[in-house]
């Protein structure tokens, strides 16, 4: 599964919608979120529909004029489900419709100043809690950076409100999901009034690199933006048997020796390496429902 998100500075202009629609072709994209698409409401249905066939799409212009933010996604691969749209973010829940892959993504687009992002910070915290046993993704462009390396080229001043984002990934317990590609996201300008900022993040919560801890981001060259296009590959849970550990200090329990001559005492048949091999297997099925006692 791939999930692309691209500030893409308006997507009125013709030659914008293609180089949209060869994103998702090219990186064989099931869902997208566009950011800052500068379209008007009137307009979003038909642009929508042009950029590939048979998608499905959702906005937020009941919150945000000329389209923030949009999601689209592939309804014949996955299934998403819109929990809530606000001015600076869109969540919801995303399903593969062939397998067991299921998760929670957040679309991004975070205002320009400080006061006006804050009810974002507010807002991912507080959806933070309800998501703890859930994978959760959140991605987007969030106008701000975490620390003074996020930048390259202007003022190199730091004021206690660059703090509030940092702030808010340590409450709500996100953190860059692993990328490759460019360090800097945005950029402006070029020689020595070139500016670079890492603003476009993918951040993701504990649960989700349990659950999928092979997925990865790619933060790709601009082109026609000046915003990095992200694509995030997802892959298939990996269901790996265990491997069986064994604590010395079990040998310290009362009830380790006991257990271990009960199964030790158990009849068996065949030669003598196979009946150790049978009793060290359940030994270890043993140990393995004892471990709360034992622990």
């Amino acid at each position: 599964m791939f999930i692309g998100i691209w500030n893409i500075r308006g997507l009125v202009d013709h030659t914008r919608q293609v180089e949209v629609s060869s994103l998702i072709s090219s990186n064989r994209l099931c869902c997208i979120g566009l950011l800052e698409t500068k379209v008007p409401e009137a307009m979003f249905s038909s642009i929508s529909l042009s950029l590939i066939r048979d998608w499905s799409w959702i906005s937020n212009y009941s919150c945000a004029p000329r389209g923030r933010i949009w999601i689209g996604w592939n309804p014949s691969i996955i299934s998403f489900e819109v929990s809530s749209v606000d001015a600076q973010v869109i969540h919801g829940n995303l399903k593969m419709l062939s397998s067991d892959i299921a998760c929670y993504i957040s679309v991004v687009y975070g205002l320009h100043t400080f006061t006006s992002r804050r009810p974002l910070w507010e807002n991912l915290i507080m959806k933070s809690a309800a998501l703890q046993d859930s994978p959760w993704l959140v991605a987007g462009d969030f106008n701000a950076i975490k620390d003074p390396s996020d930048r390259l080229g202007g003022s190199d001043r730091w004021i206690p409100c660059f703090d509030d984002f940092r702030q808010c990934l340590s409450m709500a317990e996100l953190d860059d999901l692993r990328y490759v590609g460019c360090r800097f996201t945005w950029t402006t300008s070029y020689g020595i009034l070139r500016k670079a900022r890492k603003i476009d993040r993918v951040l993701v919560n504990s649960k989700w690199c349990q659950v999928f801890s092979f997925s990865e981001a790619s933060f790709l060259t601009p082109g026609i933006s000046d915003h990095s296009p992200m694509v995030v590959k997802v892959l298939n849970p990996v269901h790996r048997r265990k491997p069986f550990k064994f604590f010395d200090f079990w040998m310290d329990h009362p009830d380790f020796i006991p257990i271990v001559n009960q199964v030790w005492g158990m009849p068996d048949e065949g030669v003598p390496m196979f009946r150790l091999v049978c009793k060290l297997k359940a030994l270890e099925g043993r140990l393995k429902t004892q471990q709360r006692i034992l622990l």
